[in-house]
């Protein structure tokens, strides 16, 4: 009896390192395959926003910005929950980035159609950032496929059209996104 107490004593500590890597290999990282999770419309945007500011250090001379909602690109005169979304979104991290985002629906003289929200592509961009004092305008696009949402956004130069910076995403479809465009 006392020879067999003595082995169990010995195989406690091999039995508590097994348990304990086996218990290990369920977290997080730890020896597990499972994929990360997708990243969320926030992060995309979010990281897109900073490769625009990124790859163009001087946006700061294009202030104000104002921001226009990203538009379906099926039909540039239709926005929808996830367009209106995304806008303020990027809005909000461009701002965070340093730049002069300027409200626009804080002033009457932009026509905001309910529903669609201030589309810029399909309006006359030099009457409107005049109106508002912009040097650069935000917009975006959206498409949706079964699997994935494909977004496009760009800084524009007020005067002349020119594309100051651009980022496009893409996010795999789910029940948020697909709730956030109407489906």
């Amino acid at each position: 009896m006392l020879s067999s107490l003595r082995s169990c004593r010995r195989l406690l500590p091999t039995i508590a390192l097994s348990l304990t890597l086996s218990a290990c290999a369920n977290l997080p990282g730890m020896g597990n395959d499972d994929p990360p999770p997708p990243p969320t419309l926030n992060e995309v945007i979010e990281e897109a926003a900073a490769e625009m500011v990124e790859a163009n250090p001087g946006l700061e001379r294009y202030d104000p910005i104002i921001a226009a909602s990203f538009a379906d690109i099926d039909d540039l005169s239709r926005s929808s929950t996830l367009g209106r979304m995304a806008t303020e979104i990027a809005a909000s991290a461009l701002t965070q980035a340093g730049l002069d985002v300027r409200e626009v629906r804080m002033r009457g003289s932009l026509f905001i159609q309910e529903q669609t929200g201030e589309l810029m592509l399909s309006r006359q961009a030099q009457r409107l950032t005049a109106n508002h004092g912009a040097r650069a305008i935000l917009v975006g696009t959206y498409a949706q496929s079964e699997q994935n949402l494909y977004m496009s956004m760009r800084l524009i130069r007020s005067s002349d059209a020119m594309v100051l910076s651009a980022a496009s995403m893409r996010l795999p479809m789910n029940n948020d996104l697909r709730g956030m465009l109407g489906w």
